[in-house]
């Protein structure tokens, strides 16, 4: 993915503008963390970057072509097949378990349910005993790490995460990290996190710190 001179505003009073004149390039095979203080813009970034909104100004561009341009079609092929999130709160379908959130997200990419697949999911991410039971029957944690393994089911190209360690000890949060580093390094891939731990953002192959709406290298900061 490639932003130039992205711009985003919100038009409160007084106006906000999180993103300003942002650039960013996301290589294959590359895990790209963002921090920031909260409330400075790092979640309208991933939103802008998956087409959820539109900039102002700049371009948005997934494998050369430009999201901010997209008809609701193919922003809608995208979100199924290109582009996938986690989001800061782990939405899943309530009126199903945790096993069939996962075989709904398989075929709404238009992707083989593959039952195997799902249940080796759930037993490395600590959910096989809880695979038939209701999102309202998961603790956060569990949610948490339901929504990262729907995420990586889906077989997307670009994974954006919102703060996804959110609501794990510190050992799922290290899994959690890891598997994201295979998920990019599998068929050139890519993911772009969003924390405020400084240090998991460190396990990040590029991380970049988001201040007065432009990204600026963190190691050059430190």
């Amino acid at each position: 993915m490639e932003l130039s001179g992205v711009t985003k505003m919100f038009r409160s009073e007084p106006p906000v503008r999180p993103l300003d004149g942002l650039d960013l390039r996301v290589g294959a095979g590359e895990v790209v963390a963002v921090t920031g203080v909260s409330g400075k813009g790092k979640s309208t970034l991933l939103n802008v970057m998956g087409g959820l909104l539109r900039p102002d100004e700049g371009s948005v561009l997934f494998k050369g072509e430009d999201v901010c341009r997209a008809s609701a079609g193919r922003l809608d092929a995208l979100h199924r097949q290109g582009v996938g999130f986690v989001f800061q709160s782990p939405y899943l379908f309530q009126a199903l378990t945790a096993r069939e959130n996962l075989v709904f997200a398989r075929k709404a990419a238009r992707a083989r349910a593959d039952e195997e697949r799902v249940d080796d999911m759930l037993e490395r991410f600590g959910l096989a005993d809880r695979a038939d039971h209701l999102p309202c029957e998961l603790s956060v944690g569990q949610k948490r790490r339901l929504v990262v393994v729907r995420t990586l089911l889906a077989d997307h190209e670009v994974i954006l995460a919102d703060e996804p360690t959110n609501d794990l000890d510190e050992a799922w949060s290290d899994f959690v990290f890891g598997q994201f580093k295979d998920f990019a390094a599998t068929g050139g891939r890519a993911v772009v996190v969003v924390t405020h731990d400084q240090g998991y953002a460190r396990l990040a192959d590029t991380v970049y710190e988001l201040d007065g709406g432009v990204l600026h290298d963190a190691d050059a900061r430190a």
